[in-house]
């Protein structure tokens, strides 16, 4: 498992959380003036054993939810969606929301937009996910608020669903391909 770094942070607007820094970004190109440059290079100084980084998280979200009603499970990076991040992410989603339920928020900070994951076969990595910050940083909107740039998007799980239903509408992605429904 690649990960740079895991703490209790504020990168929820309401909950307090475990943020888990994925180690290497697939975003090309990379987000200028991005917040966490030392994530996008994948390499092996950070390949951690799942066993030691499940230890960590799950003793900080215990930790926390000795004093808090519900808490978050932050993903970010670096990117969580990279191919070689994804069967971590479920593997930890599905883990942790299945012990703690629905005092876990498990959110997902993506460069990727919903019609990315259809288009990209991501839904599969995503089911344990209730919340979503959802596009690229741009410096040009930033702002002081949350998302940190005024075009990303911070969506439940609802709101994705209904963005998802509204791609596959649309139609679908054949490779790489997007073909139109015939009405």
């Amino acid at each position: 498992m690649y990960v740079n770094r895991i703490g209790t942070f504020r990168d929820h607007p309401d909950l307090y959380g475990v943020s888990v820094y994925f180690q290497g970004c697939d975003a090309k190109p990379k987000c200028y003036m991005c917040h966490n440059p030392e994530t996008w290079h994948l390499s092996e100084e950070y390949k951690r054993p799942s066993e030691v980084v499940t230890k960590i998280i799950d003793e900080k979200l215990s930790s926390l939810l000795r004093y808090f009603p519900k808490a978050a499970l932050v993903f970010l990076g670096g990117e969580p969606l990279a191919p070689y991040n994804r069967e971590e992410m479920l593997s930890l989603s599905k883990m942790f929301k299945e012990k703690y339920g629905e005092r876990l928020t498990v959110v997902l900070f993506t460069w990727r937009l919903p019609k990315d994951i259809v288009k990209e076969n991501l839904l599969k990595y995503v089911q344990y996910v209730d919340e979503f910050v959802m596009g690229r940083y741009l410096h040009t909107y930033r702002r002081d608020g949350f998302p940190a740039s005024k075009n990303q998007i911070h969506i439940d799980r609802r709101t994705f669903e209904r963005m998802i239903e509204a791609v596959l509408r649309r139609g679908h992605y054949e490779g790489s391909v997007f073909v139109r429904k015939r009405i």
